[in-house]
């Protein structure tokens, strides 16, 4: 490892508790040390993430303790948190507590990092509450900008009592520590519900010593035992190392025979609590005390056991507690031994002594306003309507802090301390209203039936539909949804919740889009949209129109967005609504547009989740418009950051771009493994609009791969009733495909029969894309006296926004002229169409121009592979970031990853291109253009 300047090291502290406690603890344990040292050996080649597993008492404590204390001797930055029960209520308190030896250097981190993180540990105060993704990204930045300095080892014992803002920020971390010399050790029990990184993540689960190592433990540390009495505790530990110390240390040996069996962890609890009875009073008090105080202060133990006791209370009163090995006084920190011994005194408290101690905490702590009221309602019993009121500000100051999972839990003790029932089931919705947004529909369930919501209240009802819909997955193919939306939109619009109204009509015109509704609910769905009083250039009305009537209304759509287009400074949640409602109708010209900026809106806020959406939608935009390399980077990039925040129909919608660029691209065996990899995520969530996309990407890759027969199997899917990927506001997407495929498999007349109907629906002005492909497909299936009027037409100016069917019309007008004889008049548009699909990389279509070109009398050379082509998706990113100037900070705050990660992602770009420095790259990729 290299050298570092003492400059650039922070003034580092052994680690507490290093050390203490770990011997007995870590016998036998000689395997799982020697992976720590592997650790420790590679840091050089980049951090990792280790998971450690197991039941209270088997040791992972002692093995963190360990870590610790070698990392700490090989010159490490050891930083650590413990996650505490009573402390869950604190958001981002166990990360405050674990950076705080690094804060002086939030001075490097980008502006809106440093605030972000600022904001969560309430710092800074922030108009906008920081996304937890953008607080993540601050600490990963924060981290490995340190690393520079010094190797960190960051600590996280106990993770299943960490509040949950600090373990989402974990889970974020975990992922990306592969480029960088940072090891992050988290130890957590076996029955924790929640996952920590990815397939990479190293995983470690303590089971029980072997009977060797236990009986030498039990030996070593409870000599003289009787045969009876140590066959008991060898039998009832199990391997279990704090069970092996700790149960003949607390039982006595007359007693322990006849003692009923009980789960271990709760047996260990006992013995611990049967430590209290030979403790003085006093003694007994403090340690109450600090069982329910969220903090380890000895101060604040003294000062609040002084309250309870009405004298002075000294240092010394814990000297029993000590030698009883219950707790350890560390500086001016008090720490129970193990949690279990917290636990296990927290339960010998009686519920008045408990009140007494958060009412007495409550006085002490007077100066940090938030822990003051936890202790306060901890002390309460019944209804408290300032102190429910003092619980709301805490829930608005939770949320500037982005801690949303924090404010459901303190709007829900607020509402236990409402004085009223429309008080309680106010705060009740309000909490429902933020699991709604975070996706959480049991929790959801959970708080509106506590709500008990008066059936006479329409306004809440109206709020009640609205969060029970919007938690649920968005595409399950259900039109009955859609009148009650309908419904609920008039009682909120009754109630004077125009806003929310609009909201539910919206989400009614997007589920006709999703399922295939007939025209009367769409026609109702309109209805009522017409009666909403809100701007006529509301973002939400358009969006209904273009949902519930893509085609019939699409003209009219179309005008509305390219006046709003021309707008300067569109908020970026209102681009999203506009860019997914161009690409509904087919005007993916606008589409890219709104959605680029929403996108970079959405990246600098942290909101990932979203982000995904947006970038699978921008992807599906630049695919149409001729963005290839784009529309494969934006997929990629939401493929995996849907993967990251739990979105399964968005990594399946990611990957069928991706199946589609591939079959495009001339990979037809790539791209049906995307197609199958995206059709097992859809298939349970009976998403038919993703299906029929699919079917789409599928069929244009076999078109490409000259197999029009299985094309036309695939697209006529889209096209009957019976099928999954049925979708009647979908099915002119696949218009171009599915004529050429109809006319070269011989099914000429179901293609015209298509024409007609989308002819039928859309009137006699439509959006430029779908005008062009309706040229298209007569021009394919005109009479030869006929079909030059349709080629022509449809190769007007508005053809150029759209790149391959551009080429498609050039190709298969080229083929046609050379057929009618005319070959000299056939070149020019098949050499266009070579060129554009040259520049596409659509090599199985610039094969055929090719071949028609030499069949008309030309020749042409083969095309060769541009140097950028040898980039992934991700690689060409950043490479694009690097050319525009960016540092690798900058880029790897757009892209969040670390900066040792786009160091690696350059040296690859280097190697593959064949450059060495930045400028390098901006002549290799100046030749990515869209045709």
């Amino acid at each position: 490892m290299a050298k570092r300047t003492k400059k650039a090291v922070l003034q580092r502290k052994q680690p507490a508790g290093s050390g203490r406690f770990a011997s007995p603890l870590l016998q036998g344990r000689e395997q799982d040390i020697a992976l720590l040292d592997h650790l420790l050996d590679r840091i050089d080649q980049g951090g990792s993430t280790l998971v450690i597993s197991g039941e209270p008492g088997i040791g992972k404590s002692a093995l963190l303790n360990v870590a610790q204390h070698r990392f700490y001797q090989r010159g490490f930055c050891v930083l650590s948190m413990t996650g505490v029960l009573a402390e869950v209520h604190l958001p981002f308190a166990a990360l405050e507590q674990a950076l705080r030896p690094l804060m002086k250097r939030t001075t490097g981190l980008v502006p809106r990092q440093r605030t972000a993180l600022q904001a969560a540990f309430g710092m800074h105060s922030e108009s906008e509450a920081p996304d937890i993704f953008l607080v993540a990204l601050a600490t990963l930045s924060l981290l490995t900008q340190s690393a520079v300095h010094e190797p960190i080892l960051l600590v996280a014992d106990d993770a299943q009592w960490l509040d949950h803002a600090t373990f989402d920020v974990l889970a974020f971390i975990a992922r990306r520590l592969s480029a960088d010399p940072v090891l992050l050790l988290v130890a957590m029990r076996d029955d924790f519900n929640r996952s920590l990184g990815d397939a990479s993540t190293l995983r470690l689960r303590l089971s029980g010593l072997d009977d060797g190592d236990a009986e030498r433990l039990l030996d070593t540390y409870a000599p003289g035992l009787s045969p009876s009495l140590r066959s008991r505790f060898l039998k009832e530990a199990s391997g279990n190392p704090l069970a092996l110390l700790e149960l003949p240390r607390s039982e006595r040996a007359s007693d322990a025979l006849d003692k009923p069996w009980l789960p271990l962890t709760e047996r260990l609890e006992l013995a611990f609590s049967n430590r209290l009875s030979d403790l003085p009073d006093k003694a007994r008090t403090l340690l109450f005390v600090a069982a329910e105080n969220d903090e380890t202060s000895l101060h604040e133990i003294l000062r609040a056991g002084e309250k309870l006791l009405g004298e002075p209370v000294r240092v010394d009163a814990l000297s029993s507690a000590v030698a009883a090995k219950l707790i350890e006084i560390d500086g001016m920190d008090v720490r129970f031994r193990h949690p279990l011994v917290r636990s296990a005194i927290h339960q010998a408290c009686d519920l008045a002594t408990r009140q007494n101690i958060h009412a007495a905490l409550a006085a002490t702590v007077s100066d940090q306003l938030d822990r003051q009221l936890w202790h306060r309602a901890a002390a309460t019993i019944g209804p408290d309507d300032e102190l429910a009121g003092d619980y709301d500000r805490m829930a608005s100051r939770a949320l500037q802090r982005g801690a949303v999972a924090m404010a459901i839990e303190i709007l829900e003790t607020a509402a236990r301390l409402s004085n009223t029932a429309k008080a309680k089931s106010d705060r009740l919705l309000w909490a429902a209203e933020l699991a709604a947004d975070l996706g959480q529909p049991e929790l959801l369930d959970s708080l509106l039936r506590l709500a008990d919501v008066d059936e006479s209240d329409q306004l809440a009802a109206a709020r009640i539909g609205w969060c029970r819909e919007i938690s649920q997955p968005p595409t399950v193919n259900d039109p009955a949804k859609i009148p009650a939306l309908v419904g609920l939109a008039a009682q909120a619009q009754a109630a004077g919740a125009n806003d929310l109204a609009g909201n539910l009509l919206w989400r009614a015109a997007q589920r006709c889009w999703w399922s295939n509704a007939s025209s009367e609910l769409r026609t109702a769905v309109l209805a009522a949209a017409n009666k909403l009083v809100l701007p006529e250039t509301d973002a939400r009305l358009i969006a209904i129109s273009a949902y519930a009537e893509p085609l019939q209304l699409g003209a009219d759509i179309f005008k509305k967005l390219q006046r709003l287009s021309r707008t300067s400074g569109i908020d970026p949640s209102i681009a999203r609504i506009l860019g997914s409602t161009a690409n509904v109708i087919g005007a993916f010209d606008l589409g890219v547009s709104f959605l680029t900026g929403s996108a970079a809106a959405l990246r600098d806020q942290g909101r990932l989740s979203d982000l995904a959406r947006v970038l699978f939608t921008q992807a599906s935009a630049e695919m149409e418009v001729g963005d290839w390399m784009g529309a494969m980077r934006e997929a990629e990039e939401s493929a995996r950051l849907a993967e990251e925040t739990g979105g399964p129909l968005w990594i399946a919608a990611a990957t069928i771009v991706k199946a589609k660029l591939s079959g495009m691209l001339g990979n037809p065996e790539r791209s049906e493994a995307y197609a199958a990899q995206a059709e097992r995520l859809l298939l349970p969530l009976g998403a038919s609009f993703l299906l029929a996309i699919l079917q789409i990407a599928r069929g244009v890759s076999a078109i490409g791969a000259g197999r029009h027969w299985e094309a036309y199997a695939h697209l006529r899917r889209l096209f009957v009733p019976a099928d999954p990927a049925f979708n009647s506001g979908i099915q002119f997407f696949a218009l171009a495909d599915f004529v050429e495929a109809a006319t070269f498999s011989g099914n000429a007349e179901t293609a015209r029969g298509v024409i007609e109907e989308i002819e039928r629906v859309s009137g006699s002005t439509r959006v430029p894309w779908v005008e062009t492909m309706l040229h298209y497909g007569k021009a394919l299936l005109a009479a030869p006296d006929e079909a030059e009027r349709f080629f022509l037409q449809g190769l007007g100016p508005a053809a150029k926004n759209w790149p391959f069917l551009r080429g498609r019309f050039l190709l298969a007008y080229g083929a046609w002229l050379r057929r009618q004889r005319r070959s000299a008049d056939a070149r020019a548009p098949l050499r266009e169409a070579r060129d554009l699909f040259d520049a596409l990389g659509a090599s199985p279509w610039s094969a055929r121009a090719r071949e028609e070109l030499r069949a008309s009398g030309e020749s042409s050379r083969r095309r060769t592979e541009n140097v950028w082509e040898t980039l992934t998706p991700q690689e060409l990113h950043v490479a694009q970031l690097a050319v525009e100037g960016l540092s690798n900070k900058e880029i790897g705050a757009k892209l969040y990853l670390s900066h040792k990660t786009i160091a690696y992602h350059l040296h690859r770009i280097f190697e593959k291109t064949g450059v060495t420095s930045r400028s390098g790259l901006r002549p290799i990729l100046a030749g990515i253009t869209v045709p």
